[in-house]
């Protein structure tokens, strides 16, 4: 007997259909052709690793969310969490790689937390980081990537918020909030502001023990005045090598021509216990509720979790589906694309054997083609085919075509229709607008 069994996703998952998975592939060519264009190498890691290779990286909230399971040999294992850590285990492991090494990599990464609007438990990142040099240049490289990056997409009106941990301790510090497992549950509070906003900030420091009104008064009235003079603030001094760091990649970015599109925000503490220095995030000033789409940060102690001396890197991460989401909520997202350039419509038994040697030399010429899958077919089917695959020509082959060494090439998006040789058909296709 045979077993019905409903097809339907789990929540927080999604299929990718083909037109939509077009533009995606739109989308990450550009971005990683950004990275390249950055001095950036391709890596690849794998989906599972030893859960212990991810534990203690992400903290008490972050581990929670990880996929993690016994496979069939009785190992302890998990899908990764996402790029940063298979990086920095990969450092840890082949230890002659050359440093400075600069990577970037795509790769899918899973998180089961609850699905909310551009928040989705399997997703894709495409990360560019730089390990072996806390030089400040490395991190405005990374954030300047991430800049090329969007801005191959079309998009401008966008801001890297920076930040700095070291600083923002430094901020604790003056503000009279010392105790560090108080500063920690701070940092977790600061790094909701985006999600619940200012005022509910405020009222979860005024509530939170060891801070208090009048310490979270001081805090925030600090961090306001960061915002607009960081350079001018009276930090100790264990924050000044923080402040010098956070400055020197503001002053790189400004001599790149990118300061446009950064700001200083040192509310921006980040989740992840790993970020040791700079931090950030990266926020659509059209779609402020969709949350972060380009954020990261310097992680200098964690390979030391590897048993190896802390190696400086640093490395930002594009959220690539929410990126996505956010392109096609502002009409931006490629749409179609999905179907070839050209489908060849042979016209009586004469015109097949021609009509696919036409197939295969667009093919060899770069032109994405297809013959019909029903030849026989009248041609106005076959018109109606190439219309439904989204073809922008029909080449057409009858016998006096084949005859004569020519196609008639129809153009669905002007209507116009030529007669072009066979050996001109990829340059009359390839060039037209």
């Amino acid at each position: 007997m045979t077993v019905r069994v409903e097809p339907r996703l789990l929540k927080g998952f999604r299929d990718f259909l083909p037109a939509e998975e077009a533009g995606r592939a739109w989308m990450l060519a550009r971005i990683t052709r950004a990275f390249s264009l950055c001095g950036f190498a391709p890596l690849s890691t794998p989906a599972i690793e030893y859960a212990d290779v991810l534990l203690g990286k992400y903290g008490v909230e972050g581990e929670k969310l990880l996929y993690r399971f016994t496979d069939n040999g009785g190992r302890d294992v998990a899908l990764r969490y996402d790029l940063t850590v298979p990086l920095a285990r990969v450092a840890a492991q082949y230890r002659d790689l050359p440093k400075p090494f600069r990577r970037f990599q795509v790769g899918t990464v899973w998180r089961a937390e609850k699905p909310a609007h551009g928040r989705f438990r399997e997703f894709v990142q495409c990360d560019a980081d730089i390990v072996g040099t806390a030089s400040p240049l490395a991190d405005a490289d990374c954030i300047a990537a991430g800049i090329l990056a969007l801005r191959s997409l079309g998009l401008t009106r966008f801001a890297v918020r920076i930040g700095n941990r070291a600083v923002l301790n430094g901020l604790l510090a003056t503000a009279g909030i010392a105790d560090p497992a108080v500063c920690v549950e701070v940092l977790r509070i600061l790094d909701k502001m985006d999600k619940v906003g200012s005022d509910a900030v405020r009222t979860m420091l005024d509530a939170q023990e060891g801070v208090g009104p009048d310490a979270a008064g001081r805090l925030l009235t600090l961090l306001d005045r960061a915002q607009s003079d960081v350079g001018g603030l009276d930090l100790p001094e264990s924050a000044q090598a923080g402040r010098d760091q956070l400055l020197g990649v503001l002053a790189a970015l400004r001599a790149m021509g990118l300061a446009d599109h950064v700001r200083v925000d040192l509310r921006i503490a980040r989740g992840l216990d790993y970020y040791t220095g700079n931090v950030f995030e990266t926020m659509l000033d059209d779609l402020p509720g969709m949350g972060s789409v380009m954020s990261g940060g310097r992680y200098d102690s964690l390979l030391e979790m590897y048993g190896v001396p802390a190696i400086p890197s640093v490395g930002i991460s594009i959220g690539v589906d929410r990126l996505f989401a956010a392109l096609a909520e502002l009409g931006q997202a490629p749409t179609g694309g999905a179907g070839p350039a050209v489908i060849v419509c042979p016209m009586g038994d004469g015109a097949l054997d021609a009509a696919l040697g036409l197939v295969a030399a667009l093919r060899e010429a770069g032109v994405a083609a297809e013959p019909v899958p029903e030849p026989s077919a009248r041609l106005k089917k076959q018109l109606e085919y190439a219309a439904r695959r989204s073809a922008r020509f029909a080449a057409i082959l009858g016998e006096t075509e084949v005859a004569e060494g020519v196609a008639t090439v129809k153009d669905f998006t002007t209507g116009e229709q030529v007669r072009v040789p066979w050996a001109q058909v990829a340059a009359h296709v390839g060039g037209a607008g």
